[in-house]
């Protein structure tokens, strides 16, 4: 075979500056090896250099001898290989015809030591951006704003409404979005540029119009939770009202028998209903009806003796019809009233009872009379 004389050839060459005998055809499985019988076999090559015994070569061991096993080595492998797979193998190159230089590459790769690997070091730990795919943030908070900031970017066809979307980050922590532009802010570091913008573009505009804000926030939950019914906030007996909120009330709930006691019953609303004005509301003119709204209420009131609950003096229900243009956050109704002279010395409880004719709730309070002797 070409190849076995070619491989004997290099093992000549380069035993031949040694001046030792040949080396003898291994034998045993255990004699030395480069690994190649482990590729033969299909296992991973060890590629340190063993003797019989098992300890490692001397560092100073003849590299003839060397180079000559490894030429055996190699026509053992290539005849294994010919056998197993004679229809795929191609004539491998024969080594008589290679050049000094690789002849002299070769043995020298046997007096080169085989280099140990550097160990590859932990990776750094890296932040994910809060801008890649299934990030989750930790906080709630910021978590919530990066949300509906993502909504609020939609086509304006399908956005959140702005004071819904604010509402939900509110919620959380009151007053985070007050000063979201420095950087100081618990939330600025925490969102991307875009998504702080996105926000700050929505605070602005619930600023510019919160009438608007509050309707959206109402309408968005009248689905899920009824609006709130009429409540009487606050019953006061006055002397004087100047406007919401702008009142003088008595110093005393204590009035001498034998006098008709004049007073004014002041009441402020919550939860009012507004509906839109209709002809025959008390609409301003020369403003279409379809920009006015209009407030429609009664009121009614009833003086009961304390404790005996007997009717001591009654004021049946007064309409109170209101239209205006936008509709009303605020409102307060006034009944200037004058009691009897003849009520007895004892205790008694005023009764103001409120209708909203918009929605038929009803609500009411009771303001404390005590009658006493001169």
């Amino acid at each position: 075979m070409v190849r076995s004389v070619s491989i004997c050839v290099l093992a000549v060459a380069l035993a031949g500056c040694s001046g030792g005998p040949p080396p003898a055809t291994r034998t045993t499985p255990d004699a030395p090896n480069t690994g190649l019988d482990a590729l033969a076999g299909g296992a991973t090559p060890d590629l340190g250099l063993k003797s019989g015994s098992g300890s490692m070569t001397p560092p100073n061991a003849d590299t003839s001898i060397l180079a000559a096993q490894a030429a055996l080595d190699l026509e053992a492998y290539f005849a294994a290989r010919e056998k197993s797979q004679p229809e795929t193998r191609a004539a491998a190159p024969s080594v008589a015809e290679a050049s000094p230089a690789v002849l002299d590459a070769a043995a020298k790769a046997w007096d080169t030591p085989t280099p140990v690997p550097t160990p590859v070091s932990a990776s750094p730990t890296v932040t994910p951006s809060t801008t890649a795919p299934g990030f989750v943030d930790a906080d709630p908070v910021a978590a919530m704003a990066r949300r509906m900031a993502a909504l609020l970017l939609e086509p304006e066809a399908g956005r959140i409404p702005d004071a819904v979307a604010l509402a939900a980050v509110e919620s959380l922590r009151p007053g985070v979005l007050a000063d979201l532009e420095l950087p100081g802010n618990a939330l600025h570091g925490r969102l991307e540029p875009g998504e702080r913008a996105a926000l700050l573009a929505a605070r602005d505009r619930v600023l510019a119009h919160p009438s608007a804000a509050n309707e959206a926030l109402v309408k968005s939950l009248s689905k899920i939770a009824p609006a709130a019914s009429v409540r009487i906030a606050r019953g006061v007996l006055c002397t004087r009202v100047l406007g919401f909120g702008r009142y003088e009330p008595f110093e005393t709930d204590r009035f001498v028998a034998g006098r008709a006691l004049r007073v004014i019953v002041y009441t402020e609303l919550e939860h009012f209903a507004s509906r839109a004005a209709v002809a025959g509301d008390p609409a301003q003119p020369g403003v279409p009806l379809g920009e006015q709204y209009t407030v429609d209420l009664t009121q009614s009131l009833s003086l009961y003796h304390d404790p005996s609950g007997l009717l001591a003096w009654h004021k049946p229900a007064q309409k109170v019809v209101e239209t205006t243009r936008g509709r009303r956050r605020d409102f307060y109704l006034i009944h200037t009233v004058e009691l009897p002279a003849s009520l007895t010395i004892g205790k008694y409880m005023l009764k103001a009872t409120v209708t909203d004719k918009t929605t038929g709730a009803s609500d009411e309070v009771n303001i404390p009379i005590n009658i006493v002797a001169r």
